[in-house]
């Protein structure tokens, strides 16, 4: 009689181990891929949020000088430091020149409405005119980073 011995599966383990540390592995660095996407969206998303509030903030500015009595806002200028920040009426790289000008086109001066829009001296305002107006922000520590808005107002009634 013959014997017929048994064969053991020797090694299998290890090679299970060998593919669930590769499998492993693969998840890791996808993982760290997806992080480093989410931690670079949401630098830009903070640059982005910090050009845009600082645009706002010169366009608000621009906005308050309409109270001063008398204003001829043509000739209407703004040229501020705000911390690390310039607001300045303009375009990109060509900054503190006069860019308020009557928009053409608006049918009867109408132009979306903002309470700062509403602001009039006495004896009737400036007729409703709707006007253009362009304001750049640039941070001083990083000149290439400038952002500008061009934007309506309707002044006077």
């Amino acid at each position: 009689m013959r014997f017929v011995q048994k064969r053991h599966d020797r090694g299998s383990a290890l090679i299970v181990s060998m593919i669930l540390m590769i499998v492993l592995a693969v998840v890791g660095v996808a993982l760290v891929n997806r992080t480093t996407r989410e931690v670079d969206a949401v630098a830009s998303k903070r640059h982005w949020d910090r050009s845009m509030s600082c645009v706002e903030g010169a366009r608000e500015m621009l906005l308050s000088q309409f109270r001063t009595y008398g204003v001829n806002l043509v000739n209407l200028q703004i040229q501020k430091q705000v911390g690390d920040q310039q607001y300045t009426t303009g375009h990109y790289d060509n900054f503190n020149v006069t860019s308020v000008t009557e928009a053409g086109g608006t049918p009867g001066g109408a132009v979306g409405g903002d309470a700062s829009n509403r602001i009039t001296r006495r004896g009737g305002g400036l007729g409703g005119k709707g006007w253009r107006m362009t304001v750049v922000c640039r941070d001083n520590a990083q000149a290439t980073h400038q952002q500008e808005v061009e934007f309506l107002v309707n002044f006077g009634f």
